[in-house]
């Protein structure tokens, strides 16, 4: 992909996209546990959100590595 502005806008919309759809996912994943748990304590749920995100970040750094490997020339 060249480095001009319609590609920029294009990988700008795509990260904002999927940004989107992972905090949508975090705070089902979060809100699913809380009630299944039945966690009301706000401190508990925020070490729940906590946890989910921290699990999360990983889970895309670890992607995030895989794929750069695999294809070295991307940024």
């Amino acid at each position: 992909m060249a480095n001009n502005g319609q590609s920029l806008e294009l990988k700008f919309a795509l990260y904002t996209l999927v940004a989107t759809i992972v905090v949508a996912v975090w705070a089902f994943i979060c809100n699913f546990l809380n009630t299944v748990f039945a966690i009301t304590n706000p401190i508990g749920q925020v070490i729940v959100a906590i946890l989910i995100g921290f699990v999360v970040l990983k889970a895309l750094m670890f992607v995030r590595g895989k794929v750069r490997q695999k294809n070295p020339d991307s940024n």
